[in-house]
């Protein structure tokens, strides 16, 4: 994360105008995340870190330099919480993707890595991003299961695999605590979990969806900093007053405009309020983006880009407690993203480390997977299916109607009834509705398939 003491060395000497700088970033209209204001500046690195930010046109002696044409200069973009697997691709590729947008930096819950594949699935995790030039910081994941008592997934996971991920350099903090009923009815098991995060000193994620009230403030109590399940604009600002840092969240886009909408009634806008992406599948990571899609939406929908800006560089970097990120300032690292415009945000140039490594919209370089690393394979423990395995059959019934209960809507599940007809003991699939199957994969237990109805 920090800079050589030979790095060090070098940027004060540079600083102080005794030797050149290794790469001069000239004529820039630096965003300024500390003040609010966009202003004038020549940027200095010397090896990946910024030596001086210092009026245009004030110093001449660098190795290289680079004229940004006045366009505007941003630290690297930060994603306070991802679901990296949730992308379908390896860390190398996602990486390739989202560093051309110009973010250079990710929290990742490698949650669905984890309750396949346990520990180890946390392990590959680490290993597969140790090489990238995005920062990866990884959390180690609590909701192994994710809701103990409904389901069976590889691994099971308590304080002692928590202790043995949180020793770990590359584990940044305790990943979002979904067991939220568990936390409040102090269960043993989360206790465990929580503690051994608080003894780390890392970053306990949290997962408050719905709480209010008093349940919100034990939720808070038990340790837990922040949130990205946010349901309202009222359950933004009602965590917003509570502490929580809130991650406002790419994947839930219905909400931005009512949410833009308080945080524009608030005196100022805290440093407690960051962007995340959440889920992206790859066909919207590549056509929309991640987090540069999010903060095009915040912008269009009212907020000013330099407070959008701020959201996913200043505030993220204390969120994450990365003092070495989040401001073009002397000292920090030199990630940077050149934009054309600020009212519609595109990455012109993106710099990491104080290398030129995207340029319009392209990484100029590939990354290689990394050395030695094998990716987790022949995880599907199952038998042989056959397609009688999925026929939705409904008791003793051979032909007639049958009513059954089934599955509304694919995010916020509800129950509903409808008639189907039945055909030589085979439920006839009506329109606008799926199968949903489910059955145990993990190789722990020997279950039946469940088979339902979805609609939606």
């Amino acid at each position: 994360m920090s800079s050589s003491a030979e790095t060090r060395r070098r940027a004060v000497q540079a600083a102080r105008g005794e030797s050149p700088f290794d790469l001069l970033l000239t004529d820039a209209q630096i965003v300024d995340m500390a003040t609010g204001e966009i202003r004038e500046a020549d940027v200095g690195i010397v090896g990946e870190t910024i030596a001086s930010v210092h009026p245009r046109g004030s110093r001449s002696d660098a190795h290289e330099r680079r004229s940004l044409a006045g366009y505007f200069l941003s630290p690297g973009l930060m994603d306070t919480h991802v679901h990296l697997e949730s992308s379908h691709l390896p860390p190398e590729r996602y990486a390739e993707i989202v560093l051309a947008q110009g973010t250079t930096a990710v929290f990742w819950d490698p949650h669905e890595l984890a309750n396949v594949l346990g520990v180890e699935g946390v392990r590959y995790a680490v290993a597969a991003s140790r090489h990238l030039p995005l920062q990866v910081m990884v959390a180690a994941p609590s909701s192994v299961p994710s809701t103990p008592g409904l389901e069976m997934s590889g691994a099971d996971f308590a304080g002692a695999e928590m202790e043995t991920m949180l020793a770990w350099p590359e584990v940044c903090g305790v990943a979002e605590v979904m067991d939220m009923h568990g936390v409040l009815r102090g269960s043993e098991r989360m206790q465990e979990i929580i503690q051994a995060g608080l003894n780390s000193g890392k970053l306990i994620e949290g997962h408050a969806r719905g709480l209010r009230g008093a349940d919100l403030q034990a939720y808070l109590a038990a340790g837990v900093t922040s949130d990205h399940e946010l349901t309202s604009a009222d359950d933004a600002l009602e965590k917003l007053r509570a502490g929580l840092t809130i991650e406002i969240r790419g994947s839930h886009p219905y909400l931005l405009p009512d949410i833009v909408t308080a945080l524009k009634t608030l005196p100022h806008l805290s440093s407690q309020i960051t962007v995340c992406t959440d889920d992206v599948p790859p066909d919207m990571l590549l056509e929309k983006g991640g987090i540069i899609a999010l903060l095009n939406l915040l912008i269009e929908h009212g907020l000013p880009a330099t407070d959008v800006l701020r959201f996913a560089t200043l505030n993220a970097a204390i969120r994450l407690q990365r003092n070495d990120l989040g401001l073009i300032a002397a000292g920090r690292r030199a990630d940077l993203v050149v934009f054309d415009s600020l009212e519609k945000l595109d990455a012109r140039e993106v710099y990491v480390a104080g290398k030129l490594i995207a340029r319009e919209g392209a990484l100029l370089e590939s990354i290689p997977p990394a050395a030695g690393i094998t990716p987790p394979r022949d995880t599907l423990q199952m038998p042989p299916l056959s397609p009688d395995d999925f026929i939705l059959r409904v008791g003793a019934i051979r032909h007639g109607v049958a009513r059954l209960r089934h599955i509304r809507g694919a995010r916020f599940t509800q129950w509903g009834e409808v008639e189907v007809q039945v055909r030589d003991g085979r439920v006839q699939i009506p329109d606008g509705f799926s199968l949903i199957w489910v059955k145990h994969r993990h190789g722990r237990h020997q279950a039946t398939p469940q088979i339902a109805l979805l609609e939606g």
